[in-house]
C-alpha cells in the first residue's frame, strides 16, 4: 500500500527551514476600493513540549483553512496526542488521546483543494483517506519537503494529493524536538511511531478568537390567571 494511504483520519476507524522561514505569510486579499489587508488567521497550539504557531492560508486553501480554523475553535484537539512521528517525513495528530481513544470530530469532512499548495518543510496539511473528499480532522506537519504528497499535475485539479492549509511561523524548534523523541515499539494506529512519553495538546488559542456563542432567547413572562 502506498505510504500516503496511511493518512486517513483515525476517526474513520472509529466510524521551517531557513528558506521556508523567508516565505511571505499569506494575507486575505483586500476588498475592491479599500486599502485594508486582513492578516491571515493564526492558531497557537500549546503542547506538553511547547507552543507552535500556525498561520493559516486562506488564499491557497480557503475552504480547508476555514474548516480547520473552526475545528481549532471547537477545542476538539485539547487532550489530543501526537500518534505518528516519522523523522524526515511528518508528525501527525488528530482525534486520539494519550490512551489512543478517539473522539469523533464535530464538523463534516471537507472538499479536497490541492491545486495551488505545496508540501514544503514547515507546511501543515490535512490528512485524508482514499476517498478524495475525506479530509476531516487529522493533520500533520511536514518535517521536510515532501513532493510525493503534492497533487499530481497530470490529474484533474483537486483530485489528488493532500491539502496544505497553513505553515508553522513560530515554534518550529518544538516540532523538530518532537521528531527526536523516543518512540514505542507498539501502540497506536502506527506501531513503532507513537512517542513513549505522550505529547499532548493542553491549550489552543486562535486569532481571530471564536465568535461569541448566541445567547438563549428570553422567554416572555406568562401572565397569571385571574381568580374568579
Amino acid at each position: 500500500m502506498k505510504r500516503r494511504a496511511f493518512f486517513a483520519s483515525f476517526t474513520v476507524l472509529l466510524a521551517a527551514s531557513a528558506a521556508f522561514a523567508q516565505t511571505t505569510v499569506p494575507t486575505v486579499e483586500p476588498v475592491s476600493g479599500t486599502s485594508v489587508i486582513v492578516p491571515a488567521p493564526k492558531v497557537f497550539l500549546t503542547t506538553t513540549m511547547g507552543e507552535i504557531e500556525i498561520t493559516l492560508d486562506p488564499v491557497g486553501a480557503p475552504k480547508t483553512s476555514a474548516h480547520m480554523l473552526k475545528m481549532f475553535q471547537t477545542n476538539h484537539y485539547i487532550g489530543a496526542s501526537f500518534f505518528r512521528i516519522e523523522p524526515g517525513f511528518i508528525v501527525q495528530i488528530g482525534d486520539l488521546d494519550a490512551q489512543f481513544k478517539g473522539r469523533y470530530p464535530p464538523l463534516s469532512p471537507i472538499e479536497l483543494e490541492t491545486a495551488t499548495n505545496r508540501h514544503v518543510k514547515g507546511a501543515v496539511a490535512l490528512a485524508r483517506g482514499d476517498a478524495t473528499n475525506s479530509g476531516h480532522s487529522s493533520f500533520y506537519f511536514d518535517l521536510a519537503d515532501n513532493p510525493s504528497l503534492n497533487a499530481d499535475p497530470k490529474a484533474p485539479p483537486n483530485t489528488t494529493g493532500y491539502a496544505v492549509f497553513g505553515r508553522v511561523t513560530a515554534g518550529w524548534d518544538v516540532v523538530e524536538a518532537m521528531a527526536k523523541v523516543e518512540r514505542a515499539p507498539t501502540g497506536g494506529p502506527f506501531p513503532g511511531k507513537a512517542p513513549v512519553v505522550p505529547i499532548v495538546v493542553t491549550a489552543i488559542r486562535t486569532d481571530p478568537p471564536p465568535p461569541p456563542k448566541p445567547k438563549p432567547p428570553v422567554k416572555a413572562a406568562t401572565k397569571a390567571k385571574k381568580k374568579r
